[in-house]
């Protein structure tokens, strides 16, 4: 790919036309023989596509790895189980079988998927990437297992809208880039170990963070900073400006031990008029992705912003300059605005101490 890798992830566009190239998964058995069942074949339904789909897209902007060169990886077998149609099954069922290797002591009984999928990167342009998934089994997702003339083959049968459901049952995922596109190679997510991989799951996937968390935190609140000074004066919500989106991430990133993009988009974007607060979330959400910080789990570092990014700073026309760090409500500050463009700004403090 010519250029720079993109910092990104992929777009709301993008996630959209993922489609399902190829699909298998080995059946997790702590009592079989090398706790793995193979399977030759399995038969989704539509529903169970889409749900499917549908995890895809949500691991699709996770917290962002690279290979370590230093290590024994996925990057070569991800580009074979993409280049090599005919082998994508007995692939599949060695890197299941090092999962299960890797995972030792008491695994709980499910499945690993493996599947190849495609999206459009751009008009006429389908990229392919390869997305893994430990399921734990549950009582509402039944499979079976036949022998079909001489091939072992998964029959899976549908309750309706479990799956739908239990997004809970998906204990471990990625989403693999084995191209030079992306800044990153792996999206990442283990339920159990969150905000981080567990050591052995990051073994199997050989990877290592791409950003430590000081650049990841201070990279969201500098996306913050910059999307709220380029929305235009005359859509702005009442008494909302650079400041009081800017005041409301940092206290995020103060009060949070994990980053989450949902509940950021939330805090930071306060509006009373729905629709206006949908289009900002979903503006934000873009820019975040664009900076490649939607999706990802970290914890956020405050302390690692320069302190006068920190500061929030107003200046009056008669020269006065009010400077704070956080909300306008942390520091007893009330700001109104009156007719004809004009401000009344009340502070109440427990001591007013002369500087200077």
């Amino acid at each position: 790919m010519a250029g720079q890798p993109l910092e990104g992830v992929l777009t709301q566009g993008q996630r959209d036309t993922l489609e399902i190239v190829d699909f298998i998964f080995h059946i997790i058995d702590p009592d079989a023989p090398g706790k793995v069942v193979k399977l030759d074949e399995v038969h989704l339904q539509d529903k169970q596509k889409a749900f499917f789909l549908d995890r895809l897209r949500d691991i699709a902007e996770g917290t962002q790895y690279i290979f370590d060169p230093n290590a024994v990886n996925l990057h070569e077998q991800s580009q074979r189980l993409i280049d090599d149609r005919d082998g994508f099954v007995e692939l599949s069922y060695q890197m299941t079988q090092e999962f299960a290797r890797l995972h030792g002591g008491n695994m709980s009984a499910g499945v690993f998927i493996v599947s190849v999928v495609k999206y459009l990167a751009n008009a006429h342009d389908w990229q392919q990437l390869v997305f893994l998934v430990k399921m734990d089994q549950q009582e509402s997702f039944t499979y079976r297992y036949e022998d079909i003339e001489g091939r072992r083959v998964a029959i899976v049968d549908e309750v309706p809208n479990a799956l739908n459901e239990n997004k809970r049952a998906i204990q471990k995922s990625a989403l693999i880039d084995s191209t030079d596109r992306f800044a990153w190679d792996v999206l990442a997510f283990d339920r159990v170990k969150k905000p981080v991989l567990g050591d052995y799951y990051q073994a199997f996937l050989g990877v290592i963070e791409r950003q430590q968390d000081s650049a990841l935190t201070r990279s969201a609140y500098q996306t913050v900073r910059k999307w709220a000074k380029d929305i235009p004066q005359d859509q702005l919500p009442p008494g909302e400006d650079v400041n009081t989106y800017r005041g409301r991430a940092l206290n995020y990133l103060n009060d949070h031990d994990a980053f989450d993009t949902d509940a950021f988009l939330d805090t930071v974007v306060r509006d009373a008029n729905p629709e206006r607060k949908a289009e900002q979330v979903r503006s934000l959400r873009d820019a975040l992705a664009e900076a490649g910080i939607a999706g990802q789990i970290f914890r956020p570092r405050p302390d690692s912003l320069p302190k006068a990014q920190r500061k929030q700073v107003y200046e009056t026309s008669e020269g006065v300059t009010i400077t704070y760090e956080g909300t306008p409500e942390q520091v007893g500050m009330l700001i109104e605005h009156l007719d004809s463009g004009r401000s009344r700004v009340t502070i109440e403090t427990h001591q007013l101490i002369p500087k200077g």
